[in-house]
């Protein structure tokens, strides 16, 4: 009990101190001149308002001239003018905080392309072709006209670069992330970059369903990786420098975590913000209230107190949609924003959207001046308050750890989803981190300590660097660069395959190396498509398996028509180079034969190519009609002592209850009692065997 209160004082926000703000959108005038930031410093101040989040980066471009993107193209947007630097010089001189607002996934909007050659858009918009292409799509194939895809690796580092160079050039007091998730109005998240690292990682085929929550957790993996990326990179920019972000609050408020994770935050576009806060990955969490008071009061009180009681390791300041509202039902809000939860549990400040559209708008524009909003708020908070000290900022105890592996030479995929320890040299706790698909890895609120960390793949150590010192306050980073080469006792490898040629359906062995970590046999059928963490793609698709071995693959191919077999093996997110071989339509082997009365012969073969009906590979057939007959003529062939015989036979196809086994019945002519048989199969036979 002790504990859990210290924990809550701690994050409580210190007496006397309140975030008092406002969102400065890049859609209405606020700062796009000398005279309109002139005029937002004073306006602030007559709020008694004491930071400000001011939209820098809209869509791919940006209102400041230290950047490595174009300038907004904005027609309101005085030329050469770098807002970022005369609002953060007028603003820190009355005492108000200077927060960038970043809008991170959006690139463009739809229409007319932007005129600077130099935007991303023209590189990796919806026109660029193969991995340069970084937009998102839905589930129907159709591309987003306006966002990337935060799980393209080449995307997502590229985003995390241009929201960090600001803070190498001004004396920000903050960074502000919006639209740090998928899009809505649709199911986003299939880039074919994406796809195809989800199907590596996850040994999966084909296009994932919109409903696969392994799909949906992975989506959500991406938009937080990126969130810690920026983070512990700004934190070893300026440890004092704050993070924040926009966060999702749509629908009525959620009564549990359980209840949280149906809402669309969560379940829709992918923003797991009270997973953020409690890991300690931003420093203030901004949720978007945006409520009509009259139609959605007890909405926005569900949000509040859940809000309040989900601060983890950081701060929560509650956002207010004033623009919706009319004064007197914006100082409603504030009084319900700004007072503890049920559990006692405070915010640390409020947030206004937006600083241009105060009140109920008429014809896009406030229905009573700003002035008189901006008069009745400065009468409700009272004197002036300076902004919040965070503790974990201003008397930091514990530090963090970041880095990036890279392998060169060798596949961008090496580095994506290994496995990153990081340990105490002194016999302290190790913490796990995984690298996202850029190769950066990181772990935030680590004990003072020297540390070193070790690279897996596939449960084996790869790499193991020298300890470094981690202090109080400070981000300490660990680049890692490794080759291919480093790695060759885990990738999977495929050297030979039993057969130099095989059909559809057959059953095949293919030897190698590092292909599953111990052995496994399937027990039914269907066979399974992965075993032991292992998989084999025959023409992109999972293979069912027969059995499993460090340096050994049964499975069966599948029953369809192919010029050749091109063979991957998977695991722990680990490809093999492909292994080819050559695709027949028939390769039939006798496995072996069976006596019955009345002269009757059971032929059980493999190799006899395609049926009808079609069968699924790894099921087995029944024993009822329609049974699945082989498509090419089959005829047996005897030599035996009464001279040589070519027998049609009574039913040549599936045998009954086992993958991928052929059954053959004849009917031998009379006084025949043994000798040499073979299969004819369209035009390939087997190998004679005597029966």
């Amino acid at each position: 009990m002790t504990a859990a209160l210290l924990f809550w004082l701690l994050a409580a926000p210190p007496v006397g101190q309140q975030y008092r703000t406002f969102w400065a959108d890049a859609f209405h005038a606020g700062f796009k001149s000398p005279a309109e930031v002139d005029q937002l410093v004073e306006d602030l101040a007559a709020t008694r308002a004491n930071a400000v989040f001011v939209q820098m980066r809209r869509r791919g471009d940006v209102y400041f001239l230290k950047s490595l993107e174009p300038p907004a193209e904005d027609p309101d947007y005085l030329p050469n003018f770098d807002a970022l630097d005369y609002l953060i010089e007028r603003a820190h001189a009355r005492g108000i905080e200077v927060h960038a607002w970043m809008v991170v996934s959006r690139l463009w909007r739809a229409g007319a392309p932007p005129q600077d050659p130099r935007h991303a858009f023209h590189q990796h918009g919806p026109h660029a072709a193969g991995d340069d292409m970084w937009m998102t799509l839905n589930s129907q194939g159709a591309l987003s006209a306006d966002s990337v895809d935060p799980g393209h690796p080449d995307a997502a580092r590229y985003l995390a670069d241009v929201i960090l160079e600001p803070a190498k050039h001004y004396e920000l007091d903050g960074i502000h992330l919006d639209y740090i998730r998928y899009p809505e109005q649709g199911d986003w998240g299939w880039n074919p970059k994406a796809i195809e690292r989800f199907q590596r990682l996850e040994n999966r085929t084909g296009s994932p369903l919109p409903a696969d929550p392994r799909w949906s957790e992975f989506r959500r993996r991406q938009v937080t990786d990126l969130v810690r990326q920026i983070y512990l990179r700004a934190y070893a920019i300026r440890p004092s420098m704050k993070l924040s972000a926009a966060l999702i609050t749509w629908g009525n408020g959620p009564a549990s975590d359980e209840e949280f994770r149906r809402k669309d935050a969560y379940a829709y576009v992918f923003q797991d913000w009270p997973a953020w806060l409690a890991e300690g990955i931003i420093d203030l969490g901004m949720p978007m209230n945006y409520f009509v008071e009259t139609k959605y009061a007890a909405w926005l009180d569900r949000w509040l107190e859940y809000e309040k009681d989900r601060q983890g390791k950081r701060a929560l300041l509650p956002g207010l949609g004033v623009y919706l509202n009319t004064i007197p039902d914006t100082l409603n809000q504030l009084r319900r924003a700004l007072a503890g939860s049920a559990a006692g549990n405070a915010p640390w400040g409020v947030c206004f959207y937006s600083y241009a559209s105060t009140n109920v708008l008429l014809q896009d524009r406030p229905t009573v001046p700003n002035a008189q909003f901006y008069r009745a708020v400065a009468e409700a908070f009272g004197e002036p308050v300076p902004p919040p000290v965070f503790p974990w900022k201003a008397t930091p105890e514990r530090g963090h750890v970041y880095g990036w592996l890279t392998v060169e030479p060798g596949p961008a995929w090496l580095k994506d989803g290994a496995t990153i320890w990081i340990e105490s040299d002194t016999g302290g706790p190790a913490f796990r981190a995984m690298t996202d698909g850029t190769g950066f890895f990181g772990a935030v609120e680590l004990l003072p300590d020297r540390y070193r960390v070790r690279v897996e793949r596939a449960g084996q150590e790869i790499y193991r660097t020298v300890g470094q010192e981690v202090k109080a306050g400070q981000a300490a980073m660990f680049h890692i660069f490794l080759r291919e080469a480093d790695f060759w006792g885990v990738i999977p490898r495929l050297t030979v395959a039993a057969r130099a040629a095989a059909a559809p359906g057959d059953l095949l062995v293919v030897t190698g190396s590092n292909l599953a970590p111990e052995m496994a046999f399937a027990q039914a059928v269907p066979l399974p498509v992965e075993m032991a963490g292992t998989q084999v793609l025959v023409n992109g698709t999972a293979a069912p398996l027969f059995n499993v071995w460090p340096n050994q693959v049964a499975f069966q191919l599948p029953y369809q028509a192919a010029a050749s077999w091109k063979l991957v093996a998977r695991r722990a997110g680990l490809e093999s180079a492909p292994l080819e071989i050559a695709a027949v339509a028939a390769n039939p082997v006798i496995v072996g034969v069976r006596r019955l009365p009345e002269r009757y012969l059971e032929i059980y073969a493999t190799g006899l190519g395609l049926t009808q009906p079609a069968i699924q590979a790894g099921a087995a057939a029944g024993a009822e009609e329609p049974l699945p007959r082989v498509v090419l003529p089959v005829v047996a062939r005897l030599r035996t002592v009464q001279g040589e015989f070519t027998i049609e036979p009574l039913y040549a196809g599936l045998a009954p209850y086992q993958a991928g086994r052929y059954q053959v019945n004849v009917r031998l002519p009379e006084g025949v009692t043994g000798g040499e048989l073979r299969l004819l199969v369209g035009e390939a036979l087997a190998p004679a065997v005597t029966f």
